[in-house]
């Protein structure tokens, strides 16, 4: 299950994805290398802590629990694109759908 809501602390959308069967880990330097063969700029990878990128024409922080904010996003729709794009590249995607 994937849930995109408007930020409480700052301008723009935060997506997480649930599973009942299997918890959510996001290998996030397998996934930037995956994101920039798609194109996607990456601006900052720490390894286990956060990967930080621009996809649509904004900044995407993408942490290692699956949680994904997109700053400055209202479009809650867009947001799960996004999302969606992340997780396939995750392999995840099926985990959460």
């Amino acid at each position: 299950m994937i849930i995109a809501k408007p930020c409480t602390t700052m301008k723009g959308i935060v997506i997480s994805g649930y599973s009942w069967e299997k918890p959510i880990k996001v290998d996030l330097t397998k996934t930037a290398q995956c994101l920039r063969e798609r194109g996607h700029s990456v601006k900052k990878l720490l390894p286990g802590m956060m990967l930080i990128l621009e996809m649509e024409g904004y900044e995407v922080s993408v942490y290692p629990s699956g949680k994904i904010i997109v700053k400055l996003l209202d479009d809650a729709e867009l947001g799960r694109k996004i999302a969606e794009t992340i997780y396939e590249c995750a392999g995840i995607l099926e985990v959460v759908a």
